[in-house]
């Protein structure tokens, strides 16, 4: 006879096997709601940090340890190979190859991330960036759990469990901060890069040990793969990689710009006044991956998630936008009245050109999903070009406001690009609904034998 604790444990297995399963559309939207929860947690946690260490820490050692973390993150995010993007798109409808399609992702994702950075540690600029030896031996390990806990984030919207990355953010943000606290008596730069590491890896191995749980226990892990064929992977692989690196040069461009154009103190300014905008921006890209996820997973669905997907962003980012014209420059100002002054125009700004990104969210989540990403990838090429040469040429004339002028211009080219093709998809999917909708009334009310004529039958 079994103990009472195995057999209620095994009602438990059975009640939850019976349960019907969570519909796409509720998904997305719980998905969707977590991850824009978590951002802003772990924005306000990650203020709270370095918040802390500027004052438990000595100067010199905040600086190292920034140099170190900042290169780290750099180096785990070109390691990753947009394997992430991949994951979201193609792990709904992998079978039972998603168990060894992520062994391997990980594998290789683990290993650049490794190689990048014992090649930091040979050719950078080691003395600059390494007080010791201890630093140095850490260093490859910790690129290492950054690449693996970056690459989470979107292999558990394929999964369908974005919510997951979430609460492994927010657990991230907050371990950190108090490991930060408790180490704080050291003293060394060492000590904060371990707590952002440390608790970085255990965060790792949960949602790795969870996510191993899943592939074995879902059902659809264990059908046959309904993936294209390789040259199709490999042709968006190229695009969607395309898209990422593209995106990621004007950020990091654009603040040594406002440097050599602009001054020091200026980028101060710039820095505070865009975290705030990057926030909003990031909110509004983390909602792409959770859609392209269930409507891979649920090709039947894709008007209905489509439908809340859109209502989803546009609020977001006109909510969003509407906080950054009246709520965000008061806030500046408790930093003080130089940031407001300097902030508030880029803030005016960006509340404009934030809400026009819906167009090109939209179309980059409908283009995944159909696996037609030539032209955003023509798109962000020519974006991050305007972005570019906008801020070389306004922020000489008017300052730090010069870089929301070039972004409002690519993100006004960007609208002008994608919203006839997005219309055109749009519209697709409202013509198929209404056919859905007939076909489901007249299923519901069949002819009377006697109207049934020859031609009918």
């Amino acid at each position: 006879m079994g103990s009472p604790t195995a057999t209620q444990s095994q009602l438990r297995a059975k009640h939850r096997a019976e349960q019907p399963p969570r519909s796409a559309g509720r998904n997305l939207q719980l998905n969707s709601m977590a991850l824009m929860l978590s951002s802003v947690v772990t924005g306000v946690l990650g203020l709270a940090f370095w918040g802390a260490a500027a004052r438990l820490f000595p100067a010199d050692q905040v600086g190292v340890a920034s140099a170190l973390i900042s290169t780290a993150i750099m180096l785990s995010t070109l390691s990753n190979l947009s394997l992430g993007s991949m994951f979201e798109r193609f792990l709904p409808v992998a079978g039972h190859r998603a168990g060894p399609l992520l062994v391997k992702g990980f594998a290789a994702v683990a290993t650049l991330a490794f190689v990048s950075a014992v090649g930091l540690i040979v050719l950078g600029p080691r003395d600059t960036l390494f007080e010791n030896n201890l630093e140095i031996a850490i260093y490859p390990v910790f690129v290492v759990v950054l690449a693996l806990f970056a690459l989470q984030d979107q292999t558990v919207s394929g999964l369908g469990v974005a919510r997951w990355a979430a609460s492994k953010n927010v657990f991230h943000a907050l371990a950190k901060l108090l490991a930060v606290v408790v180490l704080a008596a050291s003293g060394s730069a060492l000590a904060i890069v371990a707590s952002w590491g440390v608790t970085a890896a255990l965060a790792v191995v949960v949602v790795l040990t969870s996510m191993g749980l899943r592939i074995r226990s879902d059902p659809r892990y264990r059908q046959v793969p309904a993936l294209p064929s390789n040259k199709e992977l490999g042709v968006y692989f190229g695009s969607s990689y395309g898209i990422s690196a593209l995106g990621a040069i004007a950020p990091l461009v654009v603040p040594l710009i406002v440097v050599t154009r602009v001054g020091t103190a200026a980028n101060a300014y710039f820095a505070v006044t865009w975290s705030i905008v990057s926030a909003l921006y990031i909110m509004v890209n983390l909602m792409v991956g959770p859609f392209v996820a269930e409507a891979a997973a649920h090709p039947d669905k894709i008007v209905s998630l489509s439908r809340r997907f859109v209502r989803t962003i546009a609020v977001v980012a006109v909510v969003g936008g509407f906080g950054l014209a009246f709520v965000a420059p008061p806030a500046l100002g408790f930093i003080g009245d130089e940031y407001r002054a300097e902030g508030t125009p880029l803030l005016h700004l960006a509340a404009v050109f934030v809400p026009l990104t819906v167009i090109g969210a939209v179309y980059d989540g409908l283009a995944r999903v159909y696996r037609r990403l030539t032209l955003a990838v023509v798109t962000q090429c020519l974006a991050t070009v305007v972005i570019i040469v906008g801020s070389l040429v306004f922020s000489a004339s008017i300052g730090v406001a010069g870089v929301g002028w070039a972004y409002l211009a690519a993100e006004t080219l960007t609208a002008v690009i994608l919203a006839g093709p997005l219309i055109s998809w749009l519209r697709r999917l409202q013509n198929r609904a209404k056919w859905e909708r007939w076909l489901a009334k007249k299923s519901m009310n069949p002819k009377p034998m006697w109207q049934v004529s020859d031609v009918d039958t």
